[in-house]
C-alpha cells in the first residue's frame, strides 16, 4: 500500500522488504522506521553536455504512448528511449522509466477513476443524476430540518431572538470576525514585513508561529533555555523545537533550506512573525544536542559522563557524509555548507546525525567549491576518532592541529598502529584497528592543503558504508571470542 500509493510506484515493495530484513510488513508498529528506496537518476556527463538537465521519474501508465509522451515533456522519442536502455515500454505499465528533459514541463493535474475508463464512460449521465439529485434532496431536508430548529427556539427564547434581532449588525461583525479566526487558525499567516515576504517564497506552506509565543515559551531567551549561540529550546503548541534568533537578513539562509530535504539535514518547521525587527527561526529539536557535548564531556552542563561507542562514531560520520553528499550532488544547484563542525552537528533520540546551521550556506561556484566541506568533514572525523579538539594550545603556547598531527602519525609506515593506537581516544574501549587506519588514512585525505586531491562525497560515503558493514562483523567476532579482540581486515582503503 504504501509503495503503490503514499509513493505512487516509485518504489517497490519487493525492494522495500529486502532493504528491511529484520521487520514483518504485517507486525510493524507505528513509529517503526521503515527504508523504502525510491528510483532517481541524475543526469551523465554525457547528457548534461547534450542539455540534458534533468531526469524526471515517471511511472508509465496503461495507455500511455511514446510520442505523445514525449511531447508532453517536450522531449524526443528518441531520447526518451536511450535513457531508459532501449527498454520495451509497452510493457512497463505501472513501472517507473526515466525522461530526460532541458527544462521541467509545466503539466495539468491528471484526473483519476476510481474505476476503469470504460465503465466510467457507460455510467457517467447516471452517476452525474444521481448525485444532482442526492444533493438537492439532502439541502431541501436540510432547510427544513433548520427552519424547525429556529422556530422551535424562538418560541421557547423570544426575548433573547428579539435581541440577537435588534443587534445584526453587531452579530455580522461577531461572524466576520469568528471566519476571520478560522482562516488564521486553518491557514498560514500572512504578516506584512520583508520577512515573511520572503518566507512565502521559500517554503511551500510556511508555518507562522507568533514571536511574543516563542518569548514565552523561553522565559524571554532565559539561559536555562539557551541550547547554543542565539538557539533557544521552545514548547509550542506542545511540541518542542529549538529556535534560533534570525540576526540580519535570512532570506538567503531559507532559500537553501526550501531546497533541501534530507534524514541527516536539520528540518525546517517554521518561522516566526517579524516584531520590531525580531524574528526567529523554528526548527525540529535533537534530544542529544551537538556532537561537541558528546566528545567534549567538560561542555556539558549535567553531571552523568558523556560516551560514544566506535558505532556510534562510526554511524555519525556516515550520517555527516551522506547528508553532505546529498548537498553537493542532488540539489540543484548545488550547495556548499561551509561550516561543517561539531558543535553544527546535532544528533536526535536516536543518534541520529543531523547537519544544521545553513546561515553561511550558499550555492556553489568557481569561488564557493564542496572540497570546503570535505575539509571541515575531515577535521570532524579526526574529532570523532581522537576525541580531543581541532585545535589546541598547550600551556608552554604551542598550537597543535589535528590535522597536521594525524600526517606525522601515518608518515612512516613502521608502528603506524602503535603510533595510532596512542593517539586515537582511550575511551574507547575495543575498535577494529583495520578501520582506526581506514578513517585515519581518509580524515588525511580530506583535509589534504590541496583541494584537488582531496576526496569526493561519494568515496567518502562508499569506504564508510562498508566500514559500517565490517563493524557489524566485528562486534559479532567480538561476542563470538568471549572477550578476545576480534581482528578483520578492510579491503577499502580511502586513498
Amino acid at each position: 500500500m504504501v509503495s503503490i500509493s503514499a509513493f505512487e510506484n516509485l518504489t517497490d515493495y519487493h525492494v522495500a522488504q529486502d532493504l528491511n530484513p529484520t521487520l514483518v510488513p504485517t507486525k510493524l508498529k507505528i513509529g517503526q522506521e521503515v527504508i523504502f528506496p525510491i528510483y532517481c537518476k541524475c543526469p551523465a556527463k554525457s547528457q548534461l553536455d547534450q542539455g540534458i538537465n534533468f531526469l524526471v521519474t515517471y511511472v508509465w501508465q496503461l495507455g500511455d504512448d511514446l510520442s505523445a509522451l514525449s511531447k508532453k515533456m517536450n522531449t524526443s522519442s528518441e531520447a526518451l528511449v536511450i535513457a531508459n536502455n532501449y527498454r520495451n515500454l509497452s510493457a512497463a505499465v505501472a513501472f517507473p522509466i526515466l525522461v530526460p528533459i532541458s527544462m521541467l514541463p509545466q503539466l495539468s493535474l491528471p484526473l483519476y477513476y476510481n474505476t476503469t475508463p470504460s465503465f466510467e464512460k457507460q455510467h457517467h449521465k447516471s452517476s452525474t443524476a444521481l448525485i444532482i439529485t442526492s444533493s438537492l434532496l439532502g439541502a431541501v431536508l436540510a432547510l427544513v430540518l433548520m427552519s424547525f430548529l429556529v422556530i422551535t427556539w424562538c418560541k421557547r427564547c423570544p426575548d433573547k431572538c428579539l435581541v440577537r434581532m435588534t443587534s445584526s449588525l453587531e452579530t455580522t461583525d461577531l461572524l466576520q470576525s469568528k471566519i476571520s479566526s478560522c482562516d488564521q487558525n486553518l491557514s498560514p499567516r500572512i504578516v506584512a514585513g520583508k520577512l515573511l515576504t520572503g518566507v512565502t517564497e521559500c517554503i511551500d506552506r510556511p508555518v507562522v508561529f507568533e514571536t511574543e509565543s516563542i518569548f514565552q515559551a523561553t522565559k524571554h531567551l532565559d539561559q536555562r533555555f539557551r541550547l547554543g549561540t542565539s538557539v533557544y529550546r521552545a514548547t509550542l503548541n506542545g511540541e518542542v523545537y529549538a529556535v534560533k534568533q534570525g540576526k540580519g537578513d535570512v532570506i538567503e539562509e531559507l532559500n537553501i533550506l526550501r531546497k533541501v530535504n534530507h534524514a541527516n539535514l536539520v528540518k525546517l518547521a517554521g518561522v516566526s512573525t517579524e516584531t520590531d525587527g525580531c524574528c526567529f527561526l523554528v526548527y525540529e529539536f535533537a534530544e542529544n544536542g551537538s556532537l561537541d557535548k558528546w566528545l567534549y564531556p567538560e561542555m556539558s552542563s549535567s553531571s552523568c559522563v558523556h560516551f560514544l561507542s566506535w558505532k556510534q562514531r562510526l554511524m555519525i560520520a556516515l550520517d555527516v557524509a551522506n547528508g553532505l553528499l546529498y548537498m553537493h550532488e542532488h540539489t540543484r544547484p548545488n550547495i556548499v555548507h561551509r561550516d561543517i563542525r561539531t558543535r553544527n552537528i546535532l544528533l536526535n533520540a536516536n543518534f541520529k546525525a543531523k547537519i544544521s546551521n545553513f546561515s553561511t550556506a550558499r550555492p556553489a561556484s568557481n569561488s564557493v567549491t564542496p572540497t570546503t566541506d570535505v575539509f571541515g568533514f575531515g577535521i570532524v572525523l579526526l574529532e570523532l576518532l581522537s576525541g580531543r579538539r581541532a585545535m589546541e594550545t598547550k600551556e608552554c603556547g604551542q598550537v597543535i592541529m589535528l590535522w597536521k598531527e594525524i600526517k606525522m602519525v601515518l608518515e612512516v609506515e613502521e608502528k603506524v598502529e602503535e603510533r595510532l593506537k596512542q593517539w586515537m581516544d582511550p575511551s574507547l574501549g575495543d575498535y577494529p584497528m583495520d578501520g582506526a587506519l581506514s578513517l585515519a588514512a581518509m580524515a588525511r585525505a580530506c583535509t589534504s592543503e590541496l583541494s584537488s586531491q582531496r576526496l569526493r562525497m561519494s568515496e567518502i560515503v562508499f569506504s564508510l558504508s562498508v566500514l559500517a558493514h565490517s563493524c557489524s562483523e566485528f562486534e559479532r567476532g567480538c561476542n563470538s571470542h568471549s572477550g578476545e579482540t576480534a581482528r578483520i581486515t578492510c579491503t577499502v582503503v580511502a586513498r
